[in-house]
């Protein structure tokens, strides 16, 4: 049952940005304002009994017309429309269904279908800084956004403790991302597998969470240098994935939406970036620590196929150093 008078948020099908959207819709969350959470199915499944989340809106696997849209929210009679991702199909669909708030990022004339916006490319702060000066414009009265941990649905863990029974798991662990949505942005196997064999040597477990044929392939060849580690990758759904990462000691992971996950939940979390811009969408949360080879020149370059054929900001990065950050985050209060 979807409530009328809730606050829709609209989230598209990047997990990272699903969070980062999560976290500037803080003050809203505070407040205990009833939220319903709207986009492809895997990612609002993620948020489904969530901190104040009262439903969640699986949009259909084809695209939808903004017209199905728009009759759609004037059946619910939303409160408010907050949508980050860079489309106005959902903005225009919230003004034809005359939803008194609407709030997105306005570039490229979608400020016109918008109560309020930020022009998102001509900012240079983080992604969850833009978005969140929008939400505190239209929220005045429930100040800035501070940081509460995203927790899944109680059943998410439920479900964990089942999975860990089943495969005879127990003990403290770290988990592993080894996956992202390029192949540029991915850690070398034999870094992991560095961390792995020393994380195992201090006593901990190592967990392997991932989705898809790649991931499955990175998981098989870290297998193979760390026997002991758990691979759950294509066994956990999103909600499940979070589950585990809320429980674990730490996440080693780089530009992905696990990393961003284990942000959002406050847990110690080793980000490496090459590619990709830190100062703009580095997982969101107070125990994160990025680290990157700051001496290429190459770094930040955007591109999703590296020409250089050792890829050095992925893989010429020093065991040492990242054994060294990640054990002080995991001892920092």
């Amino acid at each position: 049952m979807i409530p009328a008078n809730a606050y829709w948020v609209r989230v598209n099908r990047f997990v990272g940005d699903a969070m980062m959207a999560y976290a500037a819709i803080e003050p809203l969350r505070r407040a205990g304002l009833p939220l319903v959470v709207w986009g492809p199915g895997s990612v609002v499944d993620l948020f489904g009994g969530s901190a104040n989340v009262v439903a969640t809106v699986a949009e259909p696997d084809r695209k939808y017309s903004v017209w199905q849209a728009a009759r759609m929210l004037r059946e619910h009679r939303p409160a408010a429309l907050i949508g980050f991702p860079k489309s106005a199909r959902p903005h225009v669909a919230g003004l034809l269904a005359r939803i008194p708030l609407r709030l997105g990022c306005g570039d490229g004339g979608v400020s016109l279908f918008l109560t309020h916006s930020v022009a998102f490319y001509q900012r240079d702060d983080h992604f969850v800084e833009r978005y969140a000066s929008v939400v505190t414009r239209a929220f005045p009265a429930l100040g800035p956004p501070g940081f509460t941990p995203f927790r899944p649905r109680e059943e998410a863990f439920v479900r964990r403790e089942l999975q860990a029974k089943e495969s005879a798991f127990s003990g403290a662990y770290v988990v592993f991302a080894p996956g992202a949505n390029s192949g540029s942005k991915r850690l070398s196997i034999p870094l992991f597998a560095a961390l792995g064999r020393r994380l195992e040597s201090q006593g901990w477990r190592v967990v392997i969470l991932g989705a898809g044929a790649e991931d499955q392939r990175l998981a098989g060849l870290l297998v193979e240098q760390l026997p002991r580690a758990l691979n759950l990758v294509d066994h956990c759904n999103l909600s499940l994935s979070a589950a585990w990462i809320s429980g674990a000691q730490a996440l080693v992971g780089m530009d992905s939406g696990l990393a961003h996950i284990a942000g959002g939940a406050g847990i110690p979390t080793l980000a490496v970036f090459g590619p990709t811009r830190p100062q703009h969408s580095r997982p969101w949360g107070p125990r994160v620590k990025v680290v990157r080879k700051k001496t290429l020149p190459c770094l930040e370059c955007m591109t999703f196929h590296c020409p250089l054929p050792d890829h050095p900001c992925m893989t010429d990065l020093s065991e040492d150093a990242l054994w060294h950050e990640l054990t002080a985050l995991m001892e920092a209060p």
